[in-house]
């Protein structure tokens, strides 16, 4: 075989691995992009979770309050007779 035809054939093959290797990295970078924006979209779901549930508790509270104070209004408008009047 030529000497030309043997180094066209390692150059070829030197071509392909950087191209593999390019290749590999290209994906594992691709790869950590995907994991940060996943880690990312997780933490963000995490967050509003644990908002939504602070924020139901809030609205409980806020229900019984309101609730306490529909019966002592009631109560005080019977005992006054502010209705008959």
């Amino acid at each position: 075989m030529p000497k030309e035809n043997m180094d066209t054939k390692s150059s070829i093959a030197d071509h392909s691995s950087i191209e593999a290797n390019l290749g590999e990295r290209e994906i594992k970078t691709k790869n950590e992009r995907m994991m940060r924006q996943t880690k990312l979209l997780k933490d963000t779901l995490d967050l509003l979770w644990n908002k939504t549930l602070e924020q139901q508790e809030v609205c409980e509270q806020l229900k019984q309050q309101n609730d306490y104070l529909e019966d002592y209004i009631g109560n005080l408008m019977k005992s006054s007779n502010v209705l008959e009047k």
